[in-house]
Formats: C-alpha cells, structure tokens, sequence
C-alpha cells in the first residue's frame, strides 16, 4: 500500500515538472514576470489595509491644516523621521496654497491686485511667508507604527494652525515697503489681524 502511495506522488510530481517551462524559456520568463506582479499586488494590499483612517482622510477644520506623512525603514526611528519629512512636505503644500489665497484677498481689498509693481512684491512676500511658516509650529497629533515585510511603517498626522500662517503673511507684509504703503492697506491688514485674533480664540 505504501509502495503505491510514494508510486503516484512521483507519477503526480513528474507530471508537475513536465507542465513547469524551463528555465531560460520565454515561457519561463513570464512565469517569473507573472509571480513578481502577483508579490507586489499582496504587498500592495496589505500596505493599503494598514493605513490608518485618519491618515486616509485628514480632518478639515478652519482653525488649522493638517497633513498625514508615511515613511519606511527597517530602523523605526528612521521611519518616524520619514514620514515626519513627509508630512511637512505635504503641509508647506497646503500652507503655500493658502498663503497666496489670503494673498489674493489682501491684494484685491486694496484695490491694486492689477499693478505690476504690487504683484511682483506680493509673490516676494509670499514666498517669504511661506519659507518662515512652514519651519515651525506644526504639531504631532497622532502616530501609528506598523510591520510590513520585515520593516517598519510609520504614519503621522501634523497639524499647522492656520492663525499662525496669517500671523506670518501679516509680518511680512509690513515688512514690505510696497505692500504697506498702499491705498487701504490699513483696512485689508486689520481684517487680517481680525481674522487671526478670531481663529486664536475659537483655538482656546
């Protein structure tokens, strides 16, 4: 019974072997291709099942922004300072971006958002807010570690209150001579000021 047995599983593996290409062949060669593309698929899936929800859909809010780093490394700490980098990358994105939106406001409320002059100093003032923003300021607000084919996986989520963007725009704009000297500055710099002063409380 037992030489039955060993009989087919080697009857079983010889027809395996006779199905398998051969090494070198084209066939082969996709076979190969085929098993790589199925291996990055699972990893793929399982990395996407591992990430966190808040880190999928960062919370909106009008008081700040917030942005959700990834990094990997087989060294956790490294993967921290990865996905940490990440985050503030993604921040000075979104910091940029409303930046040059409250930019655009200041402009239009002065009345001068068509001279070439003010334009040209509003993107200087722009720049330069955005370089002293993005350095400091932001917040750790959750963290999560996680093992992912032998390294690890870190996810972060950073926070940037928007009050301290329109206290850096609001700086550099006295500090500009054109954009401070304008028709109705006054009035467009103490909405702004206003507007800080009510984001600041609502933060308390």
């Amino acid at each position: 019974m037992r030489y039955i047995t060993y009989t087919i599983i080697l009857f079983l593996l010889t027809i395996l072997n006779a199905c398998a290409p051969k090494p070198g062949t084209p066939e082969a060669a996709l076979k190969i291709k085929q098993e790589a593309i199925k291996a990055q698929k699972n990893k793929v899936d399982k990395t996407v099942s591992s990430i966190p929800k808040w880190c999928l859909n960062p919370p909106l809010s009008d008081l700040a922004l917030s942005a959700c780093g990834t990094g990997e490394s087989s060294n956790m700490n490294m993967a921290r300072n990865r996905a940490i980098l990440d985050g503030k990358r993604v921040l000075a994105d979104k910091m940029d971006s409303e930046i040059s939106s409250r930019m655009d406001d200041f402009l239009k409320s002065t009345g001068t958002f068509e001279n070439e002059q003010v334009k040209q100093a509003s993107e200087i003032v722009t720049k330069n807010t955005t370089i002293e923003a993005k350095l400091t300021g932001y917040k750790q607000k959750k963290s999560e570690a996680v093992s992912m084919s032998g390294k690890f996986q870190f996810y972060v989520l950073l926070e940037y209150p928007i009050g301290k963007a329109n206290q850096a725009l609001l700086n550099q704009i006295k500090k500009n001579e054109i954009l401070s000297t304008q028709k109705d500055a006054d009035k467009a710099m103490a909405e702004l000021e206003a507007e800080i002063e009510k984001r600041r409380k609502s933060k308390e």
